[in-house]
């Protein structure tokens, strides 16, 4: 993707990460070239999110300045820096960050953790097929020294998934009712205390991890304690009191 300012301006290596700060990481500059970096990455955020919603069929950007600029994820940016007549070009986007969830395996444990997220990963289309993606991907785990299988991905597309199966053979796919995909080897490495407590959960005979089931339901306070029937109102009528 191509934009109307020179990025080598502000970009001195092939892929950056961005943070809330909206700076390419070892900025250096004064206050006027800050100014102008932070505008120059929200346009590049902005538009490279509305084009990686559009690319996925979503009605709304998952990606945007304003939702990076207040949160602790960051986006990871492939550049073409010599591209667009040496002004440089975008290529690719990375979105990543940690998110409390609760995940159930195979076999129904449920289990409450914090991983980190793929949230959004989008390659432009004119770079496709090329690699671009696989080199993001791995600069990406290499920083945040994490193994793809221990990755939690939100909404993933088809493309993505057939990029994880080609590239890292990640194919048990464990799917999650809150529209996460894990795959196996996510559940190998959680504690103790976590199975313990999953176990627990899901040995009762009502307990669904997809669906809510009846419960005994035990009220204490005098408000909701038991109360004898009313019987004033059927004397009153006629009716036999049993």
């Amino acid at each position: 993707m191509d934009f109307s300012f020179n990025l080598n301006n502000f970009f001195k290596q092939e892929i950056t990460r961005i943070n809330y700060s909206l700076l390419p990481e070892n900025f250096t500059g004064d206050r006027r070239t800050y100014r102008f970096c932070t505008e120059a990455v929200s346009l590049i955020l902005d538009e490279m999110g509305i084009a990686s919603a559009k690319a996925q069929g979503l009605l709304k950007p998952i990606t945007s300045s304003d939702k990076l600029r207040n949160s602790e994820h960051s986006v990871y940016l492939l550049l073409d820096l010599e591209g667009n007549n040496q002004n440089g070009s975008v290529i690719g986007m990375l979105k990543m960050g940690k998110k409390r969830l609760y995940m159930f395996d195979r076999i129904g444990h449920c289990h409450e953790v914090v991983p980190l997220c793929v949230l959004d990963f989008y390659v432009h289309e004119s770079k496709q097929r090329m690699g671009c993606g696989k080199k993001l991907f791995e600069y990406m785990l290499n920083e945040e020294k994490v193994e793809p299988e221990k990755l939690a991905i939100d909404r993933p597309s088809d493309k993505f998934l057939f990029f994880l199966r080609k590239h890292y053979g990640l194919t048990n796919i464990v799917r999650q009712n809150n529209n996460y995909v894990v795959f196996e080897g996510f559940f190998n490495s959680l504690d103790d205390s976590a199975n313990s407590r999953s176990r627990k959960q899901s040995s009762s005979p009502d307990y669904s991890p997809f669906s809510v089931g009846k419960r005994d339901v035990t009220y204490n306070g005098r408000h909701t304690a038991h109360k004898p029937e009313a019987t004033v109102g059927k004397i009153i009528h006629s009716s036999p009191v049993l």
